[in-house]
C-alpha cells in the first residue's frame, strides 16, 4: 500500500484558489515551475488548470437562456399593465414559443443580470446627483 504524500506547495495553491486569488496562484505556480520544482501533487495540480477536461474539475458558467433579455423586459411590460406572474408567463411562452419552465430561467437569468448590474448603476447615479448639486 503507499502511501498518500502531502506537497505543501500543491496544498497553498489550492488554498488561493479556494479563496479566489487564482491570478496569484497561477504566478506563484510559474516561479516555482521557473526553479525546476517539481513534486507529482504539484505537477498534478498543474495538469489539470492546463487541461480541465475531467468532469467535477472546473465549474462550468450558467450558460444564457436564449432571448433572455427580450423575456425580461417584456415580463416586466406585462408585470406593469397588470397581467400576474402566471398570466404573464403563459404569454410570453406562447409569444416566444418557449416551455413555462424555460421562460422561469430566462426570468431569473434576467433577474440575476439586473441585480449584478443595480449597484454600478445606483453609485453612477449617486454621484451624477451630488455633482448636480454642486454646481447649482
Amino acid at each position: 500500500m503507499t502511501k498518500a504524500r502531502y506537497c505543501p506547495r500543491a496544498a497553498y495553491l489550492r488554498r488561493l484558489v479556494e479563496q479566489g486569488r487564482i491570478v496569484a496562484a497561477k504566478q506563484q505556480a510559474s516561479a516555482w515551475l521557473r526553479e525546476n520544482y517539481a513534486s507529482p501533487q504539484f505537477l498534478g495540480l498543474i495538469a489539470e488548470w492546463l487541461d480541465p477536461s475531467k468532469p467535477g474539475r472546473i465549474r462550468r458558467s450558467r450558460r444564457a437562456p436564449a432571448q433572455w433579455l427580450d423575456i425580461g423586459e417584456a415580463f416586466e411590460a406585462l408585470r406593469e399593465d397588470g397581467f400576474t406572474r402566471e398570466q404573464t408567463i403563459l404569454i410570453l411562452s406562447d409569444r416566444f414559443h418557449r416551455s413555462a419552465r424555460l421562460i422561469d430561467e430566462a426570468l431569473s437569468f434576467h433577474k440575476e443580470a439586473q441585480r449584478s448590474y443595480t449597484p454600478a448603476s445606483k453609485a453612477m447615479n449617486g454621484r451624477g446627483a451630488e455633482t448636480e448639486a454642486g454646481a447649482a
